[in-house]
Order: C-alpha cells, then sequence, then structure tokens
C-alpha cells in the first residue's frame, strides 16, 4: 500500500521529466467495467456487479448496457460538457446581492449549472441533440426562477420555459451562457460568436494562424473596422464570424447593466449590428434574423454532428481526436445519426472502439489508464463515503477561485485551460486531503449505525474492545479492498499485514477506533486506482 504511493509521486515526476514509457496496451474485464461505471455514472462498480463479472465473463456486454440505461448517464454527460462549455465559474457580471439574495455561493452554482443541465436532460431522455440549438425550453431551479424571467413551481431542477420574447433557440437562448462570455461595447458579440463556433462546430477562430498586418493602429477604432472589412488577413475570419455575431445584439447589455436589464432578452435590440459593424446575420453566407434562425442553421450544419461525436469521443477516451481516428469517428458518427442523434446512441459505439478498450496500437494512442477529473474523483469518494468537500456552499471540486477544481487537474472555468492528462504533484494533495476528509466522515457516520446499515465498516464492532479479534479485523480490511477496488485479498497478503500494522499505530496514538480506521481508509482513498482507471 505505501509502496503504491510511493509509486505515484515517482510516477509525477517521471511523467514530468521525460516522456512516458509506451505501455502495455490491454485492460481485463474488471478495469474495463471500473472504467465505464466511472464515465457512464461517476461511481465504480457494486460488489454485486463485480461478482456477476467473476461468475460469467460473458456478462460484460450486458452490464454495460446497464449503465448506459442508468439514471445517472445525464449527469456525466453534463460532466463531460462542462469543460466545453465553461459557465461553471465563480463571478458573473450580476450577484446574488443584485436581486435581494444573500447566497453567493447557491447563486452562481446555479447560474453555471443552467446550459450543463439543459445537455444532461437530452442525454438523460434521449432527445435529439438538435435540441441544444433549436429546443424551447431551458432548465431551472428555485433561484433561477425566482430572479429570471423563467416558469419554475417547487424545488429542484425542472424544464422550463423562459416567459419574455427570447427565440426558441436551446443555449443559444440563455442567460448562463451569455453571462459567462459578455461582449464589450466594441467586441459587438464576436468573441461570442467564437465561443459557439467552438463549442457546437470544434472551430475556434482563435486558434487559427492569422497573418495580421502590423501597419494598423489599434487605438484607430476607425481603421480597425476598414482592416475588418479589406485587409484579406482579417477578412478571413470576420467575413464569416461577425455575420453570426449579428445575431446575438437581443442579448447586448451596457457596462455595468441593472439585474432586470441583464435578466431579459432585448428584441428591441436585435437590429443594433446596422449601426455597430453594419455586417447582416447571417451563417456562413446564409442569411437570417433571429436567433432561431442561427440554431436551425447550426443544427442543418454537417461540423454540429461532426463536433459533437468529436467532443463525446475525446471526453472518454481522455486526448485528442487525431488523423488516424477519422475511420473509427466516421463509424460513431453513423451511429449517431441511425441513433436518433442521441447521445446513448454515441456512447453506445465509442465504448466499442480500441481507443476506449485501451486496445488500439500506437498509432491511435490507446490510453491503458485514464485520469479522473476532479468531479469524477469527488463522485466516486462521494458514493463510497457519502461525503462532498463543500466550504460555505461551494463545491470546492467544481469551482476554480474559491476551490480546487484547477489544482486538481480540471479546466480552468476562465482561461479555459484542458485538463491535466498527466498526475500531477497537486493533483495528489487534492486527493489526500479528500480522502482524509471523506475517510474521517464515513467512519464517524458508520460507528453510529448498525452493521447491517453501514456501506464500508459492517464487519467490525466499534464498540467491543479492540484487538480481541484479528480475524474480523482482517475479513474488514479485505471488505474494503473488495468494496472500493473490486479485488479479493487473500488474508495474509501484504496489503492486509500492513493496513493492520497502520491501525495499530494509529490506534496507539489516538486511541480510538474510529480514528485508526478512518486512518486505514484514507489511505486506501489514497490509491493511484482511485486517480487511474
Amino acid at each position: 500500500m505505501v509502496a503504491r504511493l510511493v509509486w505515484l509521486l515517482a510516477a509525477v515526476v517521471a511523467l514530468s521529466a521525460c516522456p512516458a514509457a509506451e505501455p502495455e496496451r490491454t485492460l481485463d474485464d474488471r478495469q474495463l467495467l471500473i472504467r465505464a461505471s466511472l464515465d457512464l455514472r461517476g461511481v465504480r462498480p457494486a460488489e454485486a456487479e463485480y461478482a456477476r463479472l467473476e461468475a460469467d465473463p460473458e456478462a460484460l456486454p450486458a452490464l454495460l448496457e446497464e449503465y448506459l440505461a442508468d439514471e445517472r448517464f445525464g449527469a456525466r454527460m453534463r460532466e463531460l460538457y462542462t469543460p466545453i462549455v465553461r459557465t461553471r465559474i465563480d463571478q458573473f457580471p450580476v450577484d446574488a446581492q443584485d436581486y435581494g439574495l444573500t447566497d453567493d455561493a447557491a447563486f452562481q452554482a446555479s447560474v453555471g449549472d443552467e446550459v450543463p443541465r439543459i445537455i444532461g436532460r437530452i442525454a438523460d431522455e434521449d432527445l435529439p441533440f438538435t435540441e441544444v440549438v433549436v429546443g424551447d425550453w431551458t432548465m431551472a431551479n428555485e433561484i433561477l426562477g425566482q430572479v429570471w424571467p423563467v416558469e419554475h413551481a417547487g424545488t429542484g431542477w425542472q424544464v422550463s420555459r423562459y416567459r419574455d420574447a427570447r427565440p426558441k433557440a436551446g443555449i443559444l437562448a440563455t442567460n448562463s451562457l451569455w453571462w459567462r462570455y459578455p461582449s464589450n461595447g466594441v467586441n459587438y458579440n464576436r468573441g461570442r460568436a467564437n465561443a459557439l463556433s467552438r463549442i457546437l462546430l470544434c472551430n475556434d477562430y482563435l486558434s487559427r494562424e492569422v497573418a495580421f498586418p502590423r501597419d494598423i493602429d489599434l487605438t484607430d477604432q476607425a481603421l480597425v473596422d476598414d482592416a475588418l472589412r479589406t485587409n484579406p488577413g482579417c477578412v478571413n475570419c470576420h467575413v464569416s464570424l461577425d455575420a453570426m455575431a449579428s445575431y446575438l445584439f437581443g442579448f447586448q447589455y451596457p457596462a455595468n447593466a441593472e439585474a432586470d436589464d441583464a435578466s431579459r432578452y432585448h428584441p428591441e435590440r436585435e437590429r443594433d449590428w446596422a449601426d455597430a459593424t453594419g455586417v447582416a446575420p447571417a451563417y456562413y453566407g446564409e442569411p437570417g434574423y433571429t436567433l432561431e434562425d442561427l440554431g436551425r442553421q447550426i443544427a442543418g450544419d454537417n461540423r454540429f454532428v461532426e463536433c459533437a461525436v468529436e467532443t463525446v469521443f475525446q471526453g472518454l477516451v481522455a486526448r485528442d481526436a487525431a488523423l488516424a481516428d477519422r475511420d473509427e469517428l466516421t463509424r460513431h458518427r453513423e451511429a449517431f445519426l441511425t441513433g436518433g442523434l442521441t447521445l446513448r446512441a454515441l456512447v453506445r459505439s465509442i465504448l466499442t472502439d480500441d481507443a476506449w478498450l485501451g486496445q488500439a496500437g500506437v498509432e491511435r494512442n490507446a490510453a491503458v489508464r485514464k485520469i479522473v477529473t476532479p468531479d469524477l474523483l469527488a463522485s466516486q469518494i462521494e458514493a463510497l463515503t457519502g461525503y462532498r468537500f463543500t466550504v460555505d456552499g461551494r463545491d470546492m471540486m467544481k469551482t476554480d477561485l474559491f476551490g480546487l477544481r484547477s489544482l486538481g487537474g480540471g479546466v480552468d472555468g476562465y482561461s479555459g485551460a484542458a485538463p491535466s492528462r498527466v498526475p500531477t504533484p497537486t493533483m495528489v494533495l487534492v486527493q489526500e486531503r479528500l480522502a482524509q476528509a471523506a475517510a474521517w466522515h464515513a467512519a464517524t457516520r458508520e460507528s453510529a449505525m448498525a452493521p447491517l446499515d453501514r456501506t464500508l465498516f459492517r464487519g467490525i464492532d466499534f464498540t467491543e474492545t479492540p484487538q480481541t479479534n484479528e480475524a474480523a479485523m482482517v475479513e474488514q480490511i479485505r471488505m474494503l479492498h473488495r468494496t472500493i477496488f473490486g479485488t479479493v485479498t487473500a488474508p495474509d497478503a501484504p496489503q492486509v499485514t500492513e493496513a493492520l500494522a497502520l491501525w495499530s499505530d494509529l490506534y496507539a496514538i489516538e486511541h480510538t477506533q474510529v480514528d485508526a480506521w478512518a486512518g486505514v481508509l484514507s489511505v486506501l482513498l489514497r490509491d493511484p486506482d482511485l486517480i487511474f482507471y
């Protein structure tokens, strides 16, 4: 056990210092079961599922289908798209206090989750993915229902509709997307248009190589505007970008807009493009008038489907798509189309890809062990222990400014920096702190429960004199390994012996069984298997 932790720290140094050696490219069925359960449900397999696979090696396909049908599938697709849409941030142009609310954390979390929740519902209910740009609905909870012009009754997240005059255009017509991507006085929604292009078409204008004219005085707005219309280096991007941006003026707010102004769509501003840029709304040369037109145009673009395939593929295989993936991406695209553009149909196809199975050759670079995102680390530990790392109502694994998401290897919601795909020192430290807090929480909570009601410590009596029943302690440690890792350890295995010794050392210091078992559990939760899967 200790040796595994030492190995992880050594791996961090090695991966940071030099290219990784080519690993053996194969995963056994137990590892594939764990990978599927984490990717599709956000939790590790249950003991009964491990047992089914051991009893029948042919049970894996059936288990994967059950995971695809699981009610948590939508939440996983929500988390997969979170690094893409990047709406979960800690600051927005409007604060909770502007609406007379006092809970900043709940307000910011609600705003940031609107777009991911839309994608989650599309996945949950097998709606065609085109709903993301043509749907006439949104998702809202009681906080958004209180402050925005949306229909909402009761509590929790529900399908809702805006009550103002905004067009029906899926996420294109949501407050949260445009609060995340505001537009200043002279940008005229170009940054917003690029956000749509990046998210929905996988075409980031900022990633293009541009031969920018160096003789333009950027402090002279008239010269800049002229260059955008006439200079080939500028026109190359702006001929399509500016026309797309002109659809978005209904969400153009003045600086320091009042909360009510920023909460509503403004159809009276839709034609402000005429004075701002003079470029009429269009989509790659096809004219239009409203956001509904833009939504339909994006939905009809082949790149929209291809981008969805590429995004989900990259999220599940934990690497960028490459030229060598072309044939498989085409296969997944056909499965997506045949399946009615449902995310389940797309994911089902990707689960048969050698890149996800860890069996692709060097050319396609299959990741034998992927690295969990901070949210995935948190969700599997929460499922095991019941603990979620929150401070003052903020989820520490989902926020950057106040939390640990970027330190834990996740996406930076502000800069858009990609999630880490190699272990880092800060990732290991985040896992350590999360493991310690979760282990203490679990041991304390379960010590007050009857043994049959517990999930982790079912084999011991917290009230009896310690070390009077070593056989029960050995069985308890083996039970923890079975529950967490799905492995059957021998009673005399080194990891069992080491855990017993650790328990004794901790009990000698703390003099309580709860603290001693919490220490043993925290070490297990720091195992590399909870980061690599």
